[in-house]
């Protein structure tokens, strides 16, 4: 049983993108998309350009989202 877990969990790992665009981090958010353009020029949102193409870390989104939560940080208010 265990050996289907771990093999479960392998799968997961292999399935995840290490590099997620705009449109998905605004989808895993349930955000606009103009929202999450706005998000990417927050002061310290871990992400780079390949020429006009943003591109984020997940690791690095997480933590940095996790960090957000924990300051319960207020980001956009309308």
């Amino acid at each position: 049983m265990n050996e289907n877990k771990n093999i479960q969990n392998e799968k997961v790992l292999e399935d995840t993108p290490t590099y997620i665009s705009v449109d998905e981090m605004a989808k895993m958010l349930s955000i606009a998309r103009v929202t999450a353009y706005q998000l990417t020029k927050t002061s310290g949102f871990p992400c780079f350009y390949i020429g006009k193409r943003i591109i984020i870390p997940l690791h690095a989104f997480n933590k940095w989202a996790e960090e957000q939560a924990n300051r319960k940080t207020i980001l956009f208010e309308k």
